[in-house]
């Protein structure tokens, strides 16, 4: 089973630098990560891929031509991970190909891939995007894989619950069941294309119900669901909408 994002955790341990930087790095959420964060990002050994979105933006006043290296800090036994570079998918350590950005342009076509391969563990892989023209202007994030096959979700809320988007594929009218405990007050489901859009949303209200969305309208295709609350966002799975 692919997952995108099952669980992001900011910990405040974790959090180094400011948002000032040239190089911004955004979630799938359209929220700005900080220079140097650490990102954990839960999932099962079972797992076929866990996949995270990420936006890039070139928020100074000029051109820059904007490049990535990857570092493995550790890496959990037989797993492994690459990332999307535009449509590209890579496993080195730096693309071949460089992206020009003009001024507060966002590239919003870089996600990382890792495939846990039946590994229990944790990975520490290390992303830096820098200007090649500027190099000292860099930002960096780090990802923390963990795949202990523990439901950690479960852990941090007992009673916040999202089933599987039923049907699957999807023609039409798309279901959820969701429970929430009574500390949530803002909760919704979203549905984003694979560059990152969001398409369609529900506002989830009570403390336990069904979601409908449309889909009736949306090009076939995939997309991705997922369970927001305030403005974290909780899991992210795949939904196929095939007319």
């Amino acid at each position: 089973m692919r997952k995108t994002l099952l669980l992001l955790i900011f910990s405040g341990i974790f959090f180094f630098g400011s948002y000032g930087q040239e190089i911004q790095i955004f979630n799938s959420q359209n929220i700005q990560i900080p220079n140097n964060s650490v990102i954990q990002v839960y999932g099962n050994p079972t797992d076929m891929q866990i996949i995270s979105l990420f936006g890039i933006k070139n928020s100074s006043l000029k051109d820059i031509t904007l490049s990535v290296t990857k570092e493995v800090i550790q890496n959990a036994d037989g797993s492994d991970n690459s990332f999307y570079w535009g449509s590209k998918i890579e496993k080195n350590e730096t693309p071949t190909n460089t992206l020009s950005l003009a001024p507060n342009q966002l590239f919003e076509d870089f996600s990382t891939v890792y495939n846990p391969n039946f590994s229990k563990g944790t990975s520490l892989i290390r992303y830096s995007f820098f200007d090649t023209n500027n190099p000292h202007i860099t930002t960096t994030i780090t990802i923390e894989y963990i795949t202990n096959g523990i439901n950690e979700l479960a852990k941090f809320k007992p009673e916040l619950a999202l089933s599987d988007a039923y049907p699957n594929p999807a023609e039409s009218m798309v279901y959820f069941d969701f429970t929430l405990p009574g500390n949530i007050f803002e909760a919704k489901i979203i549905i984003r294309t694979l560059l990152g859009s969001i398409v369609a949303e529900s506002n989830l209200e009570g403390f336990h119900g069904k979601a409908t969305i449309n889909v009736g309208e949306f090009i076939e295709g995939i997309y991705f669901y997922s369970l927001v609350v305030g403005s974290d966002i909780k899991l992210t799975k795949k939904l196929i909408v095939k007319h």
